[in-house]
């Protein structure tokens, strides 16, 4: 085992309580249930996520008088799998890439918004716009391929062609089924927004020297547990292979922030921003939205794999920080042999430094030296190609607008030091608490960051994926879902239209009108009628997965 290289690159364009015994035992007592809970068969219904502490009582109190309802269709990992071919085609003209039964219009389910949409009017307003919200315009003539050195006469061809905000959409497209009944609706990618990321995925799979495919998946409060993202990662790195962990943020920013197949520990030293709360005077959060920084002596972070079939071993380690005037020193290294890595600099860039070893299972360790702040980001593990690397960066709280938190400039070099294939912004779950949401203030904020991202890397792949259904409780006991839902459903995907994105439906995939009614009295839905269980949460990464899937079976009719 071996440091074989070294590489910097530079971005740069009071007393603790008491707890009588009383209170120690209802404590006791809580932990269990909530144990019985996740782990005793029949209890389904009951079961929460961690990031979703606070809706186990309301859970409590709905479940007694809620029938159970049955889901139609199975997560079912190698049905799944099998919907990618062994190979990609040799020639073009696959009729039937994908194992699916045939359908009738009798076993179809219509999309709620069937034909063409108009942006519903907010609360209180007259009637739609006929201005384009500020910056799609200036945001769209800017898109042109970006010349990453590996180009080619193969690359996809960047589609100019966008919507107008007043302008009708096509008609939304059908759910269709797998083979094991699970739900299939088609990601909507008029302007071939995917074809990059495909292109990427076919590299992998005709087993290209090196090649890895890595997906960035932003998202708030659904993806900080890692359970939709996990199961994607699952699935893509079984079928393509397994290229690494991949990103993952320096500490944890709430106690429930989790990454699968690895120990994340860290020192308490490390005083963390958030685009969410507290905030940063200059806005430079890194690539998850999220900065660790100390001035002290002897903080640390340590990352070890534990993964059995996948993300078990390591062969490439990265560091990205932020180098400024006044930056101190931290040492990097794996299995105890450590370097000195120096973030002063005249100005203040993003940096990543870099450590390539023999492949194999390693711990790695960073600790400052004290001698000026440090400011990290977060660690990149990945493994020599070919495969798929999906990095998970969700933040609790976490809404579109509040990207514009983030320096636009250090998210561009963020973005640029990953060199992601495929941009995912899943964002929704919090914009829907506010049932008087002004749609069209929210489509514009929208747009405005898909700007942002598209002109970091703007012949990147993106796909806009739409919030989960969401449900209240009237008066008379029903579970109804919340109108706002739909409004910003509608608005995602008519930015994902205007700006040449990819959208993909998570609403309509679930059933749409009422389905979280049926996914919480089926154990998929929380208690809080707006997040998923564990077992919904990878239901909803199976359906993205199945798309995505679909979506490339038909990439390589005409891409031999």
């Amino acid at each position: 085992m071996s440091l074989n290289s070294i590489d910097f690159s530079d971005a740069t364009p009071g007393t603790p309580a008491v707890l009588t015994s009383k209170t120690g035992r209802t404590i006791g007592g809580i932990v269990l249930v909530a144990a019985l809970l996740q782990w005793m068969p029949g209890l389904e219904p009951l079961r929460w996520l961690p990031a979703d502490l606070t809706t186990m009582l309301p859970r409590l109190f709905r479940a007694a008088p809620v029938a159970p309802v049955q889901i139609e269709g199975t997560v079912d990992d190698d049905s799944l799998l099998a919907m990618v071919p062994d190979q990609p085609p040799e020639t073009p003209g696959l009729k039937n890439p994908v194992r699916l039964p045939p359908v009738g219009d009798d076993a179809m389910t219509m999309y709620a918004q069937a034909g063409p949409v108009s942006l519903p009017p907010d609360p209180g307003e007259e009637g739609p716009d006929d201005e384009i919200p500020p910056g799609m315009a200036e945001a769209a003539a800017s898109f042109a391929p970006y010349d990453d050195g590996t180009a080619s006469e193969e690359d996809p061809e960047v589609v100019t062609q966008f919507f107008q905000s007043d302008a009708n959409l096509p008609a939304p497209p059908r759910v269709r089924t797998t083979d094991t009944g699970l739900p299939l609706l088609a990601i909507e990618d008029p302007q071939r927004s995917m074809d990059r990321f495909y292109r990427s995925l076919q590299r992998v799979q005709k087993k290209a020297p090196g090649a890895t495919a890595r997906v960035v998946h932003y998202g708030d409060s659904l993806i900080t547990g890692d359970y939709v993202t996990n199961t994607m990662r699952r699935l893509l790195q079984t079928r393509f292979g397994d290229a690494g962990h991949g990103f993952v943020l320096a500490g944890k920013p709430a106690p429930w922030y989790r990454r699968e197949n690895l120990k994340l520990e860290t020192s308490d030293g490390w005083s963390i921003n958030r685009m969410t709360q507290p905030t940063i005077e200059d806005g430079a959060y890194g690539l998850g939205a999220v900065t660790f920084r100390t001035t002290n002596k002897g903080e640390w972070v340590q990352m070890t794999p534990e993964g059995e079939d996948l993300n078990k071993t390591v062969s490439k380690m990265e560091v990205y920080y932020y180098a400024q005037p006044r930056g101190g020193q931290f040492q990097m290294g794996i299995d105890g042999r450590m370097i000195d890595v120096s973030t002063k600099a005249e100005k203040a860039a993003s940096r990543k430094a870099e450590i390539q070893m023999n492949e194999g299972h390693h711990t790695f360790k960073l600790k400052t030296l004290g001698n000026g702040e440090v400011r990290l980001f977060g660690m990149v593990m990945e493994r020599d190609g070919p495969g798929v690397v999906y990095d998970a960066l969700g933040l609790d709280g976490a809404r579109a607008a509040l990207l514009k938190r983030m320096d636009p400039d250090h998210w561009h070099d963020q973005i640029r030091l990953r060199r992601p294939d495929l941009l995912v912004l899943h964002y929704g779950t919090n914009e829907s608490q506010a049932e008087n949401l002004g749609i069209r203030t929210y489509a514009a904020d929208l747009s405005q960051q898909v700007g942002h991202l598209r002109a970091a890397l703007p012949g990147v792949s993106c796909l806009l994926v739409a919030p989960m259904d969401r449900a209240d409780k009237t008066e008379d006991g029903k579970l109804v879902t919340r109108p706002v839902v739909k409004r910003i459903v509608l608005a995602q995907r008519r930015v994902a239209y205007e700006q040449g994105c990819a959208f993909w439906n998570t609403w309509a995939a679930m059933g749409g009108e009422g389905s979280m009614a049926k996914w919480y009295k089926s154990g998929l839905g929380g208690g809080d009628l707006t997040h998923p269980t564990r077992g919904g949460a990878r239901r909803i990464g199976s359906m993205l997965f199945a798309a995505l899937m679909d979506g490339y079976a038909e990439y390589l009719k005409t891409h031999p």
